[in-house]
């Protein structure tokens, strides 16, 4: 009875990423999301850009040019780290959605083509989707657990991991000055780069995460309010910016898919931290290659809104 149990698991991660990856239960008995959105089933067909009213996304050479740039970067450091990267580049498909699932030693990352046609996706935008589907797999605490382990990081901490570690790392070598100089970046932007970063390089790679933050925060805001039948809208009418950080505070770290405002102040939050892209997370504590508040650090720490400071480690 035991194997015909495991084997019907196994096979219903197999069968589908989004199946498993949506109902394992966290310590709250909450679901944990393996994904970069939410569950929902918007939908963006080849051809058909203008699904949701309006022109926009990626075209399938730039679809695959990103993924390529960040799979060769992070194939040997997930290698390194005792997995088998595996990306599935899923172009026809209309999911409006990233996904991770892991299976022993094959950590897979699903990338949609829906995500990258969604009408206000960018290049950078969907890069740093990838970079969260990676979070899931190596951003280590604050971590879930599931029927095959304990490896996912939560949702929040992904964010954090996409903007602090991975697209840093991805994008440190691009001309990020004139690449923001192209830019209107907010000042609210620009005055918390500079309190931590003194190097003009720094400082706009800085502002480029940070922007781009604000990029996948409003596309989550539209997703999230899409008008369609059955649809529960829990995004507020306002659009998040960087001048309206969410004063919510939870009682408890929360492993599910944030607001989008308290997206984009985890993204802010990690583009922001000083602390280089190759210190990598702890898998058991906040403090370890992160700002963190349980040190004194005051910018750049993980926020209220998610995540419940004083965890300075757990024990299984």
């Amino acid at each position: 009875m035991k194997s015909i149990l495991q084997f019907a698991i196994v096979a219903s991660i197999l069968v589908s990423p989004f199946s498993y990856a949506h109902k394992v239960l966290n310590h709250s008995q909450e679901e944990v999301l393996c994904s970069f959105a939410p569950e929902n089933d918007l939908k963006v067909p080849v051809r058909n850009t203008e699904s949701f009213g309006a022109v926009g996304g990626l075209d399938e050479k730039t679809f695959n040019d990103i993924i390529t740039k960040i799979e060769t970067i992070y194939a040997p450091i997930v290698k390194a780290k005792g997995g088998k990267l595996k990306v599935n580049r899923k172009w026809t498909d209309a999911t409006v959605n990233a996904s991770a699932t892991r299976l022993f030693k094959s950590w897979t990352v699903n990338m949609y083509g829906g995500m990258a046609r969604y009408k206000t996706m960018t290049p950078d935008g969907f890069a740093m989707v990838m970079c969260h589907e990676l979070g899931h797999h190596i951003g280590g605490f604050p971590r879930t657990r599931t029927l095959l382990g304990k490896w996912p990081s939560n949702e929040g901490q992904s964010d954090y991991f996409a903007a602090m570690k991975c697209f840093k790392r991805v994008f440190e070598n691009d001309n990020n000055v004139e690449l923001v100089s192209a830019l209107s970046i907010p000042k609210e932007v620009t005055s918390v780069c500079t309190k931590t970063f003194k190097s003009q390089k720094e400082i706009a790679l800085c502002q480029r995460s940070a922007m781009t933050g604000k990029i996948l925060a409003e596309t989550l805001w539209a997703m999230n309010r899409e008008p369609r039948p059955g649809a529960v809208i829990r995004e507020p009418a306002e659009s998040p910016e960087f001048n309206t950080p969410t004063s919510a505070e939870v009682s408890v770290t929360d492993n599910a898919h944030p607001l989008a405002q308290c997206r984009l102040d985890t993204m802010l939050a990690g583009s922001v931290c000083g602390i280089g892209y190759a210190e990598d997370f702890a898998v058991d504590n906040a403090v370890g290659g992160s700002c963190a508040e349980e040190k004194g650090d005051k910018l750049g720490f993980r926020p209220h809104c998610w995540y419940k400071a004083g965890n300075v480690a757990r024990r299984d």
